[in-house]
């Protein structure tokens, strides 16, 4: 099968499974089509101990496992310059924190000891003015480094697309941190803030599990460009691997 059609194929089912999070929010949790707590926290997308969760996190637990597998290639590989492996040891340990942020919900926790730690109201959630600026560094890193690795333009494309999602993911959770963030949409949409509060939560959560697919589908490209020329020996057990991909 065409690895063009593969990739398309690993989107579909992402990104299938990430709508289908928000469909079963609506109508399992928020519709209470089903009677049993426990079943309706489980469906309840802005729960850190819910389904789609812990498919946010698996999903980037292997994006920084492909950044790892990338890394260990071209560090065997002589034609590949220091800034190429920098580069990719840098995505592969900040893909490995965001697995571990979003499982153990790190930026949320220093965020509340930040707020606890300020004298001075804060405009919105802690971790916003503490490690917001951290994530901006490194996604303009993500992007200028990615878009340089990544020569075709469907690849660019897909690059942006997932700077988009997280980057509005961020923005939605900014304004859901602010004391009355949500009340002018819900006056303007005459909702209770509680419905316009807990769905876009629901929004935010689907950006940034399709953001990170984007990702996903990126790094898997990327490691069939680099292993699709690549020679693999292994002589009295050392690995020794040879590609005519430039760096």
């Amino acid at each position: 099968m065409h690895k063009n059609k593969v990739l398309l194929k690993i989107f579909i089912y992402c990104l299938t499974i990430e709508i289908g999070f928000v469909i079963f929010d609506l109508t399992v949790n928020w519709m209470r089509w089903s009677d049993s707590g426990a079943i309706r926290r489980m469906f309840n997308i802005t729960r850190e101990d819910s389904l789609a969760s812990f498919f946010a996190v698996f999903q980037t637990i292997v994006v920084a496992a492909v950044c790892w597998i990338i890394l260990f290639i071209i560090q065997r590989i002589k034609t590949k310059s220091n800034y190429t492996k920098a580069g990719w040891l840098t995505l592969a340990i900040f893909f490995s924190y965001m697995a571990i942020d979003d499982g153990a919900m790190l930026h949320e926790r220093i965020g509340t000891v930040f707020k606890h730690a300020s004298e001075s109201e804060l405009i919105s959630y802690g971790w916003q003015i503490v490690i917001a600026p951290l994530f901006v560094v490194m996604g303009c890193f993500l992007f200028l480094f990615l878009w340089k690795h990544n020569p075709d333009r469907r690849q660019k494309l897909w690059l942006c697309a997932a700077i988009v999602c997280l980057g509005s993911a961020v923005c939605i959770d900014f304004i859901e941190g602010m004391p009355v963030g949500f009340n002018w949409i819900s006056s303007f949409l005459q909702l209770p803030v509680k419905t316009v509060s807990h769905f876009s939560k629901s929004i935010e959560e689907f950006l940034e599990m399709l953001g990170m697919t984007f990702f996903l589908i990126l790094t898997i490209q990327y490691l069939i460009r680099l292993t699709f020329e690549v020679d693999v020996t292994i002589k009295n057990g050392k690995v020794s691997v040879r590609s005519n991909i430039g760096s």
